[in-house]
């Protein structure tokens, strides 16, 4: 199933993992997808809800695939978080951080905040490959002392090469909302906070973007709820039979890149 998009859209908003590439693989079409983007003047910004990697991680993951993407070009769910920190709470303050070193170097990184596992004034919780009950005990008493809980994401689950799906930060997230009863601010997709960072970059209205992904659940819902026309390619998680039953359909539907690129014509 492949639409005629040509000329409809004037930047594109892409996930990476099960779109550009899976694992460490790149995918079909994704090395020849920024050349064309450029030569057709079409502006692109890359949305992840892993909150693992910094943005320059990302690229250079993405060079040793010979994928020239650069980190300006990539937000994470991470990058959002720090965004959304900085703006919200421009005071700054302590944060007991639940995450790998991509969270943890935004979190360091913004002017006024400071990492603080005693008295945090906020609990930041993404996915944390050596979380236990001692953390989980530690973030849920802060945030019962009052600390504003926020999350980089909710996806219950992580794909990881081989096909398996491994707990995700959605997971950890579900714990400290249990034992807290608090509800976290969550950054990343289906909820909108990063459409509104990426739309501003690309310089366009909604209606001029399109948001590219390969799971119903948060890139196309994602989209949707932004107001942003959406595609959903067929190299990742969701299949054609899962958009009936879907939160939200797709604007159009692409086998893989090089059908995505021939719809926008550029391929």
């Amino acid at each position: 199933m492949n639409d005629d998009i040509r000329g409809k859209f004037s930047g594109l908003i892409l996930d990476m993992d099960g779109v550009l590439y899976r694992g460490n693989d790149a995918l079909d079409g994704a090395r020849e997808l920024f050349p064309a983007l450029r030569a057709n003047n079409l502006s692109f910004m890359l949305l992840t809800n892993n909150a693992t990697l910094t943005a320059q991680d990302f690229t250079r993951k993405l060079t040793r695939m010979d994928i020239d993407v650069p980190p300006d070009h990539i937000l994470t769910s991470a990058g959002g978080t720090a965004a959304y920190l900085q703006k919200s709470y421009p005071e700054g303050g302590g944060v007991y951080v639940l995450g790998e070193a991509g969270l943890v170097a935004y979190v360091a990184g913004m002017p006024g905040f400071t990492l603080d596992e005693q008295s945090p004034s906020f609990v930041v919780a993404g996915l944390d490959f050596d979380f236990d009950y001692e953390t989980m005990k530690k973030a849920c008493l802060a945030i019962r002392r009052g600390a504003h809980f926020i999350a980089t994401n909710a996806d219950a689950t992580l794909p990881v090469e081989g096909g398996e799906l491994w707990p995700g930060a959605g997971s950890i997230v579900a714990s400290l909302e249990t034992c807290s009863g608090i509800a976290p601010t969550i950054i990343g997709k289906p909820n909108t906070y990063m459409a509104t960072i990426a739309l501003e970059k690309l310089g366009l209205p909604a209606s001029q973007g399109l948001c590219v992904g390969d799971r119903l659940e948060t890139d196309i819902l994602f989209g949707a709820r932004a107001g942003i026309p959406t595609a959903l390619v067929l190299t990742g998680v969701s299949s054609l039979q899962d958009i009936d039953k879907a939160e939200a359909a797709p604007t159009c539907v692409f086998d893989d890149l090089p059908h995505l690129m021939q719809g926008l014509g550029i391929g």
